[in-house]
């Protein structure tokens, strides 16, 4: 075969790999990881980014028609790599501000103070430093095993008198703390919330370090390392000692006031709330760059959280006076793995749109092993629409890329939990919409640029052979490619970038667990149906969340609330409005989009892996009739996929009515149920629910064991929607016969006949 797989391994050195940040501490990863663009068009180039510690055999590969065997999958390219590439990671989050004090300087006394709110006492940490140990020992404030420390060298070699801290029990993690180390020329000390905790007696030379200023972290032989885990607010360097009363009174404005006057080297109050830069507010120009990012939009030391309303929709953070601003920090964020590309291929024009992987085989001690890196092929402009387009719920294998970077595993299918896979070395990044950062800050925010394993098309949840993610959508594709239907891919992300491109195409498939959904995908869909468009959601636990995304396409941002139903441990109300848009957060219901509004359902709950068949409302309904008879009477099961194993189970979805007859006093009052839907089929089953209050319940308040619901509905603004109401829809349609025959009836219903017919 003539390879037309460009080829490139890059040679250099792997600190400048990461040539776009300033020198960082690394991690060498064992084995084999790889990420590319997770959609491309038809005729456009995929972009395959790897590191590896052994040598492999890419393949790119169409995901093919057998559902379990990977083999059989259509291959476009392959080339050996006997002389493998590692590429290190360099997670950690800080400021780096590269013009810092005067190296050359002496100082005559100094400030340094900053509010900090610890996630994690434990270890070195950087708060304030230009310091570079060993050989460029500065100045800097520092959190050392719960202690506050504060370093005054020469700008050389390390000195030990030239560091004093406190005792280790004034800072308490999860708190707010105003710290300022002081040197007036003859005495150091450091205040904890405007006291004095210790003082000692100091006259040596103090220069900052030949160095970089750095806010979160400190230098390592000539590295950003010791990276701080917590939030920080209005850190401030001054070139004089403030005395008690100066320090009271920046206690007392709690950060929302900026620190003036000639003595102030630096100030970064934090007032940006978005993006990558952060300006001096003094008149010195040192500006910083946040490395991989931190997290904006948690307020400042004057702010509660807690104290905001979950339901309080007049709340407006833009215009809260008293909200101040903060930025969080974390040794283990990442979102951009930043390496070099090592292969190219180019996607054949023609070639159809779907699923798309680039494979990897490879051997680890012996044993064979097996890695994916999936990726959507869409349809050209050049080319015409196909009838359907179908939707993957891409943003949900994102919020599930607990371990972006895993120990590799053998071939065949491989169960994965919401936690992931486990991780290939213990500095890589473990944390997702499911698990918070490595010392509990809580995740917001999921990388788009690295690996994402829990896109494979092999992995299953709960049990050997139910999926909820990549290979549980497979399921539908390969039924439209079975009855000859064409159709048009699409991702999460293209759909939020380019809401337009539902258009022209008689009827949008939501497949899967399509639980995470932007505004802009929201409105998308909904201006589609409201011009006359159709909707096939054959999703479960759907438009749950909401989420956003960054220009750069670096990162899904992503504010869960709430412990009971997979919220961050330590989130708070306050905290849930997206750096992106500034919005609220959390339940796509509590933020103004709800599902049911949109396609007539919405989440009843959850349960484990017990898989419960439909069961016929109306049999007389049209739906049921034609083109295609369905020998179904009015109870009759349906919707296998096997022997008594139905296609609802783990999560599901019913009308706004139903999940209000298991809620006792809902906190949204008026709500009244959209006209016009009609309920075809349903699922029962005791289990527990989740009711519109997003509360669990063991048991129902009612009677109807309803979980699940098929619902017919033309909307009275427009469009027409057939929604299945489980997340196993595409599993149980690529079994069932009936199933099968209903759906054939939608899609005849909605103008879309298979391709062999006029």
């Amino acid at each position: 075969m003539r390879s037309s797989l460009v080829f490139t391994i890059a040679c250099v050195l792997l600190q400048a790999r990461a040539a776009d940040i300033p020198a960082h501490q690394e991690v060498i990863l064992p084995g084999l990881h790889a990420y590319a663009e997770k959609s491309i068009a038809a005729g456009e180039e995929i972009a395959f980014r790897v590191s590896s510690s052994v040598p492999y055999r890419l393949t790119v590969v169409k995901l093919g028609p057998d559902p379990e065997n990977r083999d059989n999958d259509p291959v476009l390219e392959t080339f050996r790599i006997n002389k493998p590439t590692p590429q290190p990671i360099h997670p950690g989050s800080y400021i780096h501000v590269s013009k810092g004090l005067p190296h050359d300087r002496e100082l005559t006394e100094l400030t340094l103070e900053c509010w900090i709110r610890p996630f994690s006492l434990t270890g070195w940490q950087g708060l304030i430093t230009q310091h570079d140990y060993p050989e460029q020992s500065g100045i800097g404030l520092f959190l050392n095993e719960g202690r506050i420390a504060f370093v005054t060298g020469a700008g050389g070699d390390y000195e030990p008198a030239s560091l004093h801290q406190t005792e280790p029990s004034l800072i308490k993690a999860q708190t707010w703390h105003h710290v300022a180390a002081t040197w007036d020329g003859k005495m150091k000390r450091i205040f904890i919330d405007g006291k004095q905790a210790v003082g000692f007696p100091f006259s040596g030379v103090v220069r900052p370090g030949h160095t970089a200023l750095r806010l979160g972290a400190y230098g390592s032989e000539g590295v950003a390392s010791s990276f701080y885990n917590g939030d920080l607010a209005m850190a401030t360097v001054h070139d004089r000692a403030l005395d008690q009363d100066s320090l009271a009174a920046l206690l007392a404005v709690r950060g929302l006031n900026i620190p003036k006057g000639d003595s102030v080297m630096a100030c970064w109050p934090f007032t940006e709330e978005r993006g990558a830069q952060v300006v001096d507010a003094s008149s010195s120009g040192r500006d910083g760059r946040i490395i991989n990012r931190g997290t904006w939009m948690i307020g400042g030391p004057s702010f509660d959280a807690a104290a905001i309303g979950r339901h309080d929709s007049a709340y407006d953070p833009t215009k809260d006076t008293k909200r101040g601003h903060g930025l969080r920090l974390a040794d283990d964020e990442l979102y951009n793995a930043r390496w070099e590309v090592n292969h190219r291929f180019r996607i054949p024009a023609d070639a159809k749109s779907g699923v798309y992987a680039g494979r990897f085989d490879f051997e680890i001690d012996g044993k064979p092993r097996r890695y994916d890196t999936t990726f959507i092929v869409r349809r050209p402009e050049s080319r015409p629409k196909a009838p359907v387009i179908v939707l993957v719920s891409s943003n949900t294998w994102l919020a599930y890329n607990s371990a972006p970077f895993p120990v590799n595993h053998g071939l065949g299918l491989l169960q994965m939990s919401t936690g992931g896979l486990k991780n290939s070395h213990p500095n890589a990044p473990v944390y997702s919409c499911y698990s918070d950062h490595h010392n509990g800050q809580p995740t917001y925010k999921i990388g788009m640029k690295v690996p994402w394993p829990a896109a494979g098309p092999n992995k299953t949840y709960i049990n050997d052979s139910y999926s909820h993610l990549l290979r549980g959508e497979r399921f539908l594709h390969l039924w439209l490619d079975k009855h000859e239907y064409e159709y048009d891919v699409i991702t999460d992300h293209d759909l939020h970038q380019n809401p337009e491109v539902l258009e022209g195409y008689k009827a949008v498939c939501i497949n899967g667990h399509s639980e995470y959904w932007s505004i802009s995908a929201y409105d998308g869909l909904d201006h589609y149906l409201k011009n006359g468009g159709a909707a096939v959601v054959m999703s479960g636990n759907t438009m749950f969340w909401r989420v956003s995304f960054d220009d750069t396409g670096e990162v899904m941002e992503c504010r869960k609330f709430g412990k009971n139903i997979g919220g961050r441990v330590h989130a708070q109300v306050g905290e849930l409005y997206h750096s992106h848009d500034l919005k609220r957060g959390s339940l796509m219901r509590f933020c103004g989009y709800p599902a049911w509004e949109l396609v007539g359902l919405t989440c009843l709950g959850w349960s484990g892996g017990n898989f419960k068949p439909y069961q016929v409302d109306l049999p007389d309904h049209f739906l049921f009739r034609g083109p295609h008879e369905l020998d179904l009477n009015q109870g009759d099961t349906f919707g296998f996929t096997s022997t008594g194993m139905g296609a609802v189970g783990h999560e599901y979805d019913v009308r706004l009515s139903t999940i209000l007859r298991a809620t006792q006093d809902p906190v949204r009052k008026g709500l009244v149920e959209p006209e016009g839907i009609t309920t075809l089929a349903r699922s029962h089953d005791k289990r527990n629910v989740l009711d519109f209050n997003a509360e669990a319940h063991q048991g129902r308040f009612d009677e109807d064991q309803t979980i699940a619901e098929i619902i017919y509905w033309e909307r009275p603004q427009g469009g027409k929607v057939f929604h299945t109401g489980s997340i196993a829809t595409a599993w149980s349609l690529y079994h069932d016969k009936s199933l099968g025959q209903l759906t054939k009836n939608v899609l005849h219903h909605f103008g879309v006949t298979p391709a062999s017919r006029p």
